[in-house]
């Protein structure tokens, strides 16, 4: 039986969709405002127009890969993390603060949070949303969710004195949507968790659980994801990029495979791990990042098979899935494909 392949999220936009981008510019010029005055230069009809093709688009070139769970792209989203907390009451998107964030490896224009987390209405956006792009597929679409603990490192809070109370008002939106995705039909739901292996104190203190919770009320037949990763550079081809401490999986893992996630998504490919972490990963199955997304170099086949033959030394065929490391926004569309071309050839010759 082949391994099975996903992707992480993200996917580059075409250029006649010019929603601005956080992989379209310095991200200390990327300034949250921009998103609501661009939607405000566009007809919402003709906004959509541009989405549903950009989606169809890439949801026909994932399938036509051999991908087995696909995403939608991100399309709608200018960044993954701001796009989700627009659809909140609490945060001020009009007057942002330049904040050094990701331990300190960047700087950038971020939304404040001014007022008390809470839903902007009951209305189940995320299930909408997944629902059109799953129409436009033969194969599951999973719906990508940045989770608490990655919103509270990438916003500017003036609000709360206790951030663990921030931590839960954004778990109870989350789990909203999540709950409304579920009802939808939406069987494949990862939760986007960077700033664990950057924060792991934190995330063995109460970040895990947050996420975990999250997921309240959401059965057995949802494939549960979270994935980490351990830092992203500012542009393609950046190899002096801050990065998370290299041990952090190892401290996370035992915690986050008691946690009641089906799937731990990692990284492997930009920094590769000591393998033998995989064998303490005992219950879930592990997404394994294989491709570089931040690299023009296309890895070969054989160079991802024999990663993934090394993997399959700790852990079993049914227990790994391949993936690319993260969001793939930062590639040319030729070089994505040729990477996501080899990494279906490596998965399905194995094991």
């Amino acid at each position: 039986m082949p391994l099975r392949t996903t992707v992480i999220g993200s996917y580059p936009k075409p250029e006649d969709l010019p929603i601005p981008d956080w992989f379209r510019t310095h991200h200390d010029q990327f300034v949250p405002s921009t998103y609501s005055e661009y939607c405000e230069k566009i007809s919402a009809d003709e906004l959509e127009e541009l989405l549903k093709k950009a989606i169809k688009d890439v949801i026909d070139e994932q399938t036509d890969l051999g991908i087995d769970v696909i995403t939608d792209g991100e399309m709608r989203r200018e960044n993954y993390i701001f796009f989700f907390c627009r659809h909140m009451r609490g945060f001020d998107f009009k007057n942002p603060a330049m904040k050094s964030l990701r331990n300190d490896a960047y700087k950038a224009y971020l939304p404040r949070i001014v007022g008390k987390i809470e839903p902007c209405n009951e209305d189940d956006w995320v299930a909408k949303e997944w629902r059109m792009s799953q129409d436009m597929s033969r194969v599951p679409v999973k719906y990508t969710v940045p989770g608490p603990m990655t919103i509270i490192g990438t916003t500017h809070n003036e609000y709360y004195s206790n951030v663990e109370e921030l931590s839960k008002d954004l778990m109870k939106v989350i789990n909203k949507q999540i709950l409304g995705l579920v009802n939808a039909g939406c069987r494949n739901i990862q939760i986007d968790e960077p700033v664990f292996a950057r924060n792991p104190d934190i995330a063995l203190k109460y970040g895990i659980d947050h996420a975990t919770r999250c997921f309240d009320g959401v059965g057995k037949d949802v494939v549960k994801t979270v994935h980490l990763c351990c830092g992203y550079p500012t542009h393609l081809n950046e190899e002096k990029y801050l990065k998370a401490d290299l041990q952090s999986y190892f401290r996370l893992a035992s915690k986050l495979d008691e946690a009641g996630f089906d799937q731990i998504s990692i990284e492997d490919a930009h920094r590769h791990n000591d393998l033998s972490l995989l064998k303490l990963f005992k219950k879930s199955q592990v997404v394994l990042g294989v491709v570089a997304v931040a690299r023009s170099h296309v890895e070969t086949t054989e160079e991802i098979r024999s990663r993934l033959s090394e993997a399959l030394k700790y852990i079993p065929a049914e227990r790994l899935l391949v993936a690319p490391d993260c969001g793939l926004g930062f590639l040319s569309k030729d070089i994505l494909k040729k990477k996501l071309q080899n990494m279906v050839k490596a998965a399905k010759s194995l094991p």
